[in-house]
């Protein structure tokens, strides 16, 4: 069979091929037309969107936290500083995983739960995306070598220098200047958005003390800034700023050489110290011991160091003594013979003959005077009112008292700033307990009984001061009568610090102006009246432990103790030679006092209370405290010469043998 050939068609090939091709190049066209198109609309129509989304990526504000101001003494004295730690930061849009990030750090440096907890509250709380957020502080320098040989396994941690509150003195201004710390979610919860908004560039808050008071003009005002970042959340660049402004330094009255001093004076006891400048009002020393470190609470405290703090229920050394309540004791007898000579229920002849105890009629209970525990009993025999201030005659007051009644001694004692807190800037200060009917129905159920007078008319019972109240009243007396509101800030920055609100206070004013002299008297008598053989119990109280053991004192001082009982004890135990009270039940030990006094050329120039826990004794314990407090004050920090100065006499007043 022949074999057929079949001729290829050349023609229709070609116009396939050609077809394929146009349709081909109509795609092409189209899809570079499309492309064209999108380019336009990115370029033109969509180019503030996506230049926008660019500076994004590389463009970022962040808040510029303000320096916290400082804190003064009087002399200039740094109280507070701001020191430059480096810290551990993350921001968190360029970490990955962040669980994985933290336990592959964990391996490098010790990162702590803790850490961890307050890193994750910290970003919680962040108002400014990209922006770095602590996670820990005070690296070392160890710790930093290591983190800067992995640091690129890392993205997005680094580490960060900041300036954060340091307190040179330590444990020596911890409860009066406080501390800061960083803001916690209560504080947190009670800012508004404005107050937020000035935080967002700091963590840190004053928590107690100065710092807590004068919170606003030591934070300073936040600035802002638009940085330009890499990749990495480096800063390249800063584009914009808005600086911060810096807090305002802050001036004290308070004297940090006396504060050193009274803490000193103290020795190993527990207890406080609170010293005014009756002219001013002002502060100079304000002491509560024992006290803690508060550089510790800065940026967190660890577990282990606050446990150590808070069970010590023995020293309880976050407690400040010298702001929280105690029974003042036999202290409060000046304010009590000021009322009984102003309602003229007694005057300078009025005197009592004291067995040694108080009776009301028809009651067969004995209110006993502290002689009933020594040797000898017997009471101070004749006592008049300048006795029963120097020999602290618990049965003149009583009866004294008793005559009085409580709504009186209420209404006398409360113009001292008794009951209430009168500091101006410490708000934060207990306003104890001035006791009357109306309170004891109120806080008790129960009506006031006579017996009630009795015991407050010494100090006990209800009635609970704190040492600044008692600081604070002392230095009334010691003004003859005017009323300064105790005051710790001095000056912003170099202006003079003037109250916008100041209290409405009243100054004391008495029947008869010698009045002040005449307990003026009472009071020096306490610490300068030797023994007289001819008379029994005729001397100081004080003087044996004071002026007798400092021949050559230059000056003189005014003062009373006081005992206040911390248990109740019944008093025929007490006689008892047998007994073995624990520290913590014996009584407290205070000591008021004001000097120079009966000076007529120098007005005082300081009022204190000495506070001396379970210290049992005011004079023997508390009063030689008072005395080398004074004259580090008077001789030391003063330098007063007092060797032509003569004694004030008051004419009304028997002078002392």
């Amino acid at each position: 069979m022949a074999e057929k050939w079949q001729l290829k068609d050349h023609e229709s090939e070609r116009q396939l091929v050609n077809g394929r091709l146009i349709v081909a190049g109509m795609i092409v066209v189209l899809l570079f037309l499309t492309l064209v198109v999108k380019l336009v609309s990115l370029q033109i129509y969509q180019y503030d969107y996506f230049s926008s989304r660019s500076d994004d990526n590389r463009l970022h504000s962040q808040y510029v936290p303000p320096t916290r101001g400082l804190i003064f003494d009087r002399n200039g004295v740094l109280l507070a500083d701001n020191q430059p730690i480096f810290n551990l930061t993350v921001v968190r849009e360029l970490v990955g995983n962040l669980d994985e990030a933290l336990d592959s750090l964990s391996e490098v440096i010790a990162v702590s739960e803790t850490d961890i907890e307050q890193f994750l509250f910290r970003l919680d709380r962040r108002r400014v995306p990209y922006s770095s957020v602590p996670l820990r502080y005070k690296l070392t320098e160890q710790e930093m070598a290591k983190i800067a040989v992995v640091q690129h396994r890392f993205p997005g941690i680094t580490i960060e220098a900041q300036l954060v509150r340091e307190y040179p003195l330590s444990s020596l201004t911890a409860h009066s200047i406080g501390y800061v710390a960083e803001i916690n979610q209560q504080e947190l919860d009670r800012m508004n958005d404005e107050q937020r908004e000035t935080y967002g560039g700091t963590n840190h808050i004053g928590k107690t003390g100065i710092e807590r008071t004068y919170e606003d003009l030591l934070h300073g005002e936040v600035g802002f800034e638009t940085v330009e970042k890499n990749n990495r959340g480096q800063v390249m660049r800063v584009l914009d700023r808005t600086d911060p402004v810096a807090g305002s330094n802050l001036t004290l009255h308070m004297d940090a050489a006396l504060q050193a001093a009274a803490e000193k004076a103290l020795g190993d006891f527990r207890g406080a110290v609170v010293a005014i400048d009756p002219e001013s009002g002002g502060i100079l020393a304000m002491v509560s011991k024992p006290g803690f470190d508060p550089n510790l609470f800065v940026t967190g405290i660890s577990n282990k160091d606050y446990g150590v703090l808070v069970n010590d229920k023995l020293n309880t050394p976050l407690f400040d003594r010298s702001t929280n309540p105690y029974p003042p004791g036999s202290t409060v007898k000046p304010f009590l013979g000021l009322a009984g000579l102003h309602l003229e229920l007694i005057d300078y002849d009025f005197a009592i003959e004291d067995p040694g105890y108080f009776r009301l009629p028809g009651v067969r209970y004995r209110w006993n005077d502290y002689t009933f525990r020594t040797a000898i009993g017997g009471g101070h025999g004749h006592t008049d009112l300048r006795k029963a201030i120097y020999q602290s005659c618990d049965t003149f007051f009583y009866d004294l008292g008793n005559r009085m009644g409580i709504d009186s001694m209420h209404d006398f004692m409360s113009m001292f700033g008794f009951g209430d807190n009168i500091a101006l800037d410490l708000p934060y200060a207990r306003t104890g307990v001035l006791p009357s009917r109306e309170w004891k129905m109120a806080s008790r159920g129960e009506p006031w009984y006579q017996g009630d007078t009795i015991s407050t008319s010494i100090g006990q019972g209800y009635m609970w001061v704190t040492p600044l109240q008692l600081a604070s009243a002392i230095s009334i007396v010691a003004n003859k009568g005017k009323v300064v509101q105790p005051r710790m800030l001095k000056a912003v920055g170099d202006q003079d610090f003037v109250p916008e609100n100041p209290l409405p206070l009243a100054d004391v004013s008495l029947a008869d102006p010698d009045y002040w002299n005449y307990v003026e008297d009472a009071m020096t008598q306490v610490v300068h009246r030797p023994y007289n053989p001819d008379e029994f119990r005729d001397y100081g109280t004080a003087y044996e432990f004071i002026a007798q053991k400092d021949r050559e004192m230059s000056y003189r001082m005014a003062g009373k103790s006081g005992t206040a009982q911390v248990v109740g004890i019944d008093q025929s135990v007490l006689k008892s030679t047998d007994i073995e009270v624990e520290d913590r039940y014996k009584d407290h030990g205070l000591f008021v006092a004001f000097a120079p006094a009966q000076n007529p050329t120098i007005k005082p120039k300081i009022a204190l209370v000495v506070f001396v826990e379970n210290g049992e004794h005011g004079s023997s314990v508390a009063g030689p405290i008072a005395k080398q407090i004074v004259d580090t004050y008077l001789l030391d920090i003063l330098q007063l010469d007092f060797t032509t100065a003569e004694i004030e006499e008051n004419p009304l007043v028997t002078a002392a043998p």
